[in-house]
């Protein structure tokens, strides 16, 4: 695994992501940690019209023709902390 998706040991949200979902999260998954509908987390990632939301899209990693999003960028997005 890369170093960029395995939690730091000092970000205790990325470490609660990781527990959960896993190192890498579905969009399925992070519409559900986000409190958004799958089909609405997919159009604001399409069109997105905020730096976290830019942020999101990212942070995107594709696999085949699924994207996953690393639990420890997820986790750093949520809490706003860009100098990582």
């Amino acid at each position: 695994m890369h170093d960029d998706v395995l939690p730091r040991q000092d970000d205790p949200l990325a470490a609660q992501l990781t527990e959960r979902f896993g190192p890498l999260l579905t969009q399925s998954q992070l519409a559900e940690l986000l409190g958004r509908t799958p089909g609405g987390l997919r159009y604001s990632l399409c069109c997105p019209s905020d730096a976290p939301t830019r942020a999101l899209k990212a942070c995107g990693r594709k696999i085949g023709r699924r994207v996953y999003y690393p639990a420890s960028e997820v986790a750093r997005i949520i809490t706003g902390d860009e100098a990582r």
